[in-house]
């Protein structure tokens, strides 16, 4: 029994274990057979072109991993509990202990904190976990402590709080458990500040940098002499949201742990203070195995670190939450939302982490209300009651494609903290802008890819659905980001990557409110429907990612019919749907036309067409050609403008 032979905690046994599989009935296959298989069933596209796909990380990622991948690149097979901690502190997994349910909560007093507290513990929530600070509920004094945890039950719920760039807040807590006659030393969990990520979130800070590591200090000294408190958080959040790919997200947050870590050992703390003070908490974005891997680098790369300032080995074991990406969450179609935390939960579960939290699939229009709430809260339940996550120790390894991604990914972290240190650290290169500047190199990145749809967002960029009900909003709680005034250096702004495609939509909305109608598309359909079905199909998709409207037929006969409906329908955009082999006899007389009919109406072509004839289209009238390596946003952009929307 795999219970029998690890033990729920500590360290892998020497003994473990392992079973050979004999697959001896299945006849042994190379890669270069599997590779000649593959180019045969490619035809005629390039190997390298289609089967290798890159990465926001500049990782290349194989077609194939075997146990050879592996190997080149050195890649060791730990087991759960070794020191690497690649694979978890505990060879029990969650055996031993399941990950904390922390459902965050969101409230602007700290009466209706406690409320919305503790209605989530008494549903399932097992952390206390909201934002103590001005963009959550401000925990100005021990009596605004006392509000938020009287009628908690502070000595079963550990914390989890986040209180932006100072550490009051734990002398707040502290002040108010001992008012409530509450054990100082039985509050457990974190609450943490992070001076360094809350500089880079709001390009300012409270105090003077020395003073909040004079904060730190004490409070990690409080906390070391009354129980097992942590007292900081340093999050990823501030660079996933900002666009961030997943080895900067690691890298900048650990290599800010490098930074405190020298400052607090001048105030006489060490690595070993600081590793029992520290809890990391990263974003769980939409690429599930790369989520996975990021998990397990940033354990492998705290426990280097850790090992570099001679710390403890049981200081080696980071301690890891995850939150489902608030960068990845859309506005139109929200309810796809629920998906996308399903899968990132899951990647998190997987990837080993110590606590999760939900958001609610709505959070990127309004405040969650008790259903997207409760939704949210039972996601991370089911996973463990009903699908039985905490079963499986560490599922993800030995994956020869997890494993090596893993190991790529951490060399790639490394990487960037050498970068980071060779800029004299997180603070210096914070005023140089230099990570600001990295951070948003990746997101234009993003905003490129989902722009040209090689990046595809369900809902938004592709298969809008034009007939839902927008969900009520009392104010976007994630709009537009703007720069804010008066800071000390360029803060990171929140984004999410579909922002930009919501914003074209909201533009024909408001123009259709104010106007009555909006731009349409006449679909100029030539022949029978298995002629021109896939490219309208094709069109439709692609304009009504903009909430145009589309004027859709069966197909014409005649180039004449095509070119009198077009103008009847008083339409801003024909678009001539047919086939490659069609075009050239086709294109010209009925470009013609329709401009000869209807002189304002634009026409386009769907379809990238020959080079030897597209002089020939433009000459007869054809305005623009639409494919799939056309940039949708760009297009369609242009198009809002024709028709006076407001750009």
């Amino acid at each position: 029994m795999e219970d029998e032979r690890c033990s729920a905690s500590g360290s892998a046994s020497s003994n473990f274990e392992t079973l050979e599989a004999d697959f001896g009935e299945f006849a042994e296959t190379t890669y270069e057979q599997w590779k000649s298989a593959a180019v045969k069933a490619l035809k005629d596209a390039p190997f390298e072109k289609s089967m290798y796909a890159k990465t926001y990380e500049k990782i290349t990622l194989e077609p194939l991993y075997t146990r050879e991948t592996g190997e080149a690149l050195g890649v060791g097979y730990a087991l759960p509990g070794e020191a690497s901690m690649l694979r978890g502190a505990s060879a029990g997994g969650y055996l031993g202990a399941q990950w904390e349910v922390a459902q965050d909560v969101t409230a602007e007093s700290a009466a209706e904190t406690a409320s919305l507290l503790k209605h989530e513990l008494e549903h399932g929530a097992t952390a206390i976990t909201f934002r103590a600070s001005e963009s959550g509920t401000p925990i100005s004094s021990p009596e605004d402590a006392k509000t938020v945890i009287r009628g908690l039950d502070v000595a079963k719920y550990p914390f989890h709080v986040y209180t932006g760039a100072s550490g009051d807040a734990v002398k707040h807590f502290a002040g108010a458990a001992k008012e409530l006659g509450v054990n100082p030393a039985d509050i457990s969990g974190c609450i943490g500040s992070d001076p360094i990520g809350a500089y880079l979130e709001t390009g300012n800070l409270p105090k003077d940098f020395a003073a909040l590591i004079d904060e730190l200090a004490c409070a990690i000294k409080s906390a070391r002499e009354t129980g097992t408190l942590r007292t900081l958080l340093l999050r990823g959040a501030v660079y996933h949201e900002g666009g961030a790919n997943s080895a900067q997200e690691v890298a900048y947050v650990m290599a800010n742990a490098i930074e405190l870590i020298s400052a607090l050992q001048e105030r006489g703390a060490d690595v070993d203070d600081f590793a029992n003070a520290v809890r990391f908490e990263f974003e769980l974005g939409s690429n599930f195995f790369m989520e996975i891997a990021k998990l397990r680098a940033a354990r492998t790369v705290w426990a280097r670190i850790a090992e570099e300032f001679s710390a403890d080995e049981g200081s080696k074991r980071a301690n890891i939450f995850g939150r489902t990406s608030r960068f990845t969450k859309t506005v139109y179609d929200p309810y796809v939302n629920l998906l996308r935390n399903a899968t990132e939960a899951f990647s998190g579960v997987v990837g080993g982490l110590d606590g999760l939290t939900v958001g609610c699939f709505d959070e990127a229009i309004r405040p969650g209300d008790e259903f997207s709430r409760r939704v949210a809260r039972n996601a991370s339940i089911m996973l463990r009651e009903e699908f039985h996550l905490t079963r499986p120790i560490d599922p993800s390894g030995g994956s020869w494609y997890v494993e090596s991604l893993t190991e790529e990914l951490s060399s790639k972290i490394w990487e960037i903290i050498r970068d980071v240190q060779y800029k004299g650290g997180m603070m210096a290169a914070a005023r140089s802008g230099y990570i600001q500047a990295s951070v948003n190199e990746t997101l234009q990145e993003r905003f490129k890819k989902l722009s040209s749809r090689s990046d595809r967002a369900v809902g938004t960029n592709m298969y809008p659905n034009l007939g839902e009900t927008r969900l009520a909003s009392p104010g976007a709680k994630y709009p537009k980001a703007k720069a804010p005034q008066n800071t000390d250096i360029t803060p990171i702004l929140p984004h999410r990557w579909t922002e930009q495609f919501e914003e074209l939509r909201r533009r024909t909305e408001s123009y259709k409110a104010e106007n009555g109608s909006g731009v349409r598309i006449f679909l100029a359909n030539m022949g029978p429907v298995s002629q021109h079905k896939a490219r309208a199909d094709f069109i439709t998709g692609f304009m009504e990612v903009a909430g145009f409207d589309i004027l859709k037929n069966d197909g014409f006969p005649t180039t004449g019919e095509c070119a009198s409906a077009a103008a009847e329908s008083k339409a801003d955009i024909a678009v001539i749907c047919s086939t490659d082999t069609t075009y050239p006899e086709l294109v010209p007389p009925l470009a013609k036309a329709i401009k000869t009919e209807a002189p304002s109406m634009k026409v386009f072509l769907a379809g990238a067409p020959a080079e030897e004839f597209k002089r020939s289209y433009i000459d007869a009238g054809v305005d623009d050609f639409i494919n799939v390596r056309s940039n949708c946003l760009a297009v369609l952009t242009e198009i809002q403008k024709g028709k006076g929307m407001a750009v």
